[in-house]
């Protein structure tokens, strides 16, 4: 009998939990207020991009679009929830975006600006015509995501 296990069964269970992207204003101290809403944060979104599933946080998805920090999400929070979303929390999302080299078209020699041109903060620069960085000033807005035609922006926490 072979002791051997199989390759993919080495690596089971080592693959990252998923990252949710939590909504710009997010108050983590009142963040159980979240459960129990039934979600007008997701409705009052003028760019669609709110996910609330029943008694859980809700997140956002930028496979379309990004966030323009409009502040409607947290305005209905306020009415309905006594404010998880603050208006008074910077206009940054817990959620840093990263560029994946091994998928992104600049770092395998295509030029491509589309993220970069995307971009309302200014965060991303390339050095030359290829390799993107993300600098300090990105918001998570995710702007640059849905416009990415590789989808080599992924998000990961933001850690203050």
């Amino acid at each position: 009998m072979n002791p051997k296990k199989p390759f993919r069964e080495i690596f089971k269970g080592l693959k990252p939990k998923a990252f949710v992207i939590p909504l710009p204003y997010f108050n983590p101290q009142r963040a159980q207020g979240c459960l129990d809403c039934v979600g007008g944060c997701v409705s009052a979104c003028p760019e669609h991009i709110i996910v609330k599933k029943e008694a859980t946080h809700p997140y956002l998805d930028f496979k379309e679009r990004g966030c323009t920090f409009c502040g409607e999400c947290a305005q209905v929070c306020a009415q309905e929830h006594a404010g998880v979303l603050e208006r008074e929390h910077s206009s940054v999302i817990g959620a840093w975006a990263l560029i994946d080299s091994q998928t992104c078209l600049s770092y395998q020699g295509v030029v491509c600006f589309a993220c970069k041109d995307t971009c309302p903060y200014n965060a991303i620069s390339f050095e030359g015509m290829f390799f993107p960085h993300i600098h300090a000033s990105c918001t998570g807005c995710g702007m640059c995501a849905p416009v990415c035609p590789s989808q080599a922006i992924l998000f990961v926490e933001r850690k203050t």
